[in-house]
């Protein structure tokens, strides 16, 4: 008996250590760009591998347990996938889409411009 407790406790002692590697390790790989040029704001977070499409205006996939947001002054988006497959949207916080209007399209489109140009200044600085 026992030796039955003790194998057990052994058990739920690695799949903590396992839990809490995995949290950490997915924590120390957010990314967050934050710029402000006194009359605008804006942040970038975003965690995992992102696919944009090739005309940068929509997010093709992103890797299970990723997200990016974009917040420019008083507007946002946030995306992360969706069950069904397909990324599932929030707009200034409001409830998940997966169907765009025109007007969201056009801020998505801006937003991904802006996180690949972001990202690249990023990069180049890592780099020296």
């Amino acid at each position: 008996m026992k030796k039955f407790i003790s194998k057990n406790i052994q058990t739920i002692a690695l799949v903590l250590l396992m839990l809490m590697s995995f949290v950490s390790c997915r924590r120390s790989n957010t990314t967050t760009i934050v710029t402000s040029d006194g009359s605008t704001s804006q942040k970038i977070e975003y965690v995992g591998r992102i696919v944009f499409s090739q005309d940068q205006t929509r997010i093709e996939n992103i890797a299970k347990g990723g997200y990016v947001k974009f917040t420019r002054d008083d507007r946002s988006v946030e995306a992360e996938p969706g069950w069904n497959g397909k990324i599932a949207y929030r707009f200034n916080g409001d409830s998940k889409v997966d169907v765009l209007t025109d007007d969201q399209k056009q801020f998505l489109s801006y937003a991904i411009k802006t996180i690949i140009k972001e990202r690249a200044k990023l990069r180049a600085v890592n780099k020296n």
